[in-house]
């Protein structure tokens, strides 16, 4: 079972999803990870946390949508903060409490540590091999705790989506000639 967090929903179930932080072929690098998944005969798991975020950013018919979908697929399974979830999450926490790191090194708020913390221990909880997910602190946890966190751009982009070799360099020429090119302005004549 591999984790997705909010991010990496986002990017396969809303349409047009455009992330904080652009990520060439986002939405194509999940699909193809998606269509490996199945053919090993793998999950995705949901982190209930990860749910509810995600859910935020839908309408009443979008979410109502999404939750058929899950509750339908032998693909997509929700996964709740539940015992084991939280004995994880508590052990880990103590840890850090007693090597006196209580927030391990997070700068973020109680509320979004906590989140985070439970996300990461759902996914040790119900087995996961790792989580895409491109929140910082996941990732922080997810080292930390000894759980592979993958960034949606740190997927291989899809075979059919790279340029050959020659085209590729061309691209690139054409990409670093547009940034250092400016507009020329035409300045005011003094007449």
């Amino acid at each position: 079972m591999i984790v997705f967090d909010t991010t990496a929903l986002s990017f396969l179930f809303i349409p047009g999803y455009v992330p904080s932080k652009p990520v060439k072929h986002g939405k194509e690098r999940l699909e193809e990870l998606v269509e490996a998944m199945t053919a090993n005969q793998d999950k995705i798991g949901i982190p209930s946390p990860a749910l509810s975020e995600f859910l935020v950013t839908c309408n009443e018919k979008q979410t109502n949508e999404f939750l058929k979908m899950v509750r339908t697929s032998a693909w997509l399974e929700i996964l709740d903060f539940d015992t084991p979830s939280a004995v994880e999450v508590a052990i880990r926490t103590r840890k850090a409490i007693e090597a006196g790191d209580k927030r391990e090194g997070l700068t973020v708020g109680n509320a979004k540590m906590k989140f985070d913390r439970q996300i990461v221990g759902i996914a040790i909880a119900h087995g996961a091999t790792q989580i895409i997910s491109d929140d910082k602190d996941v990732k922080s946890l997810g080292d930390r705790w000894g759980m592979k966190v993958l960034r949606v751009e740190e997927l291989p982009i899809p075979a059919a989506l790279i340029p050959p070799p020659l085209i590729a360099a061309a691209i690139e020429a054409d990409e670093k000639a547009a940034a250092v090119a400016k507009p020329s302005v035409a300045k005011p004549s003094k007449e």
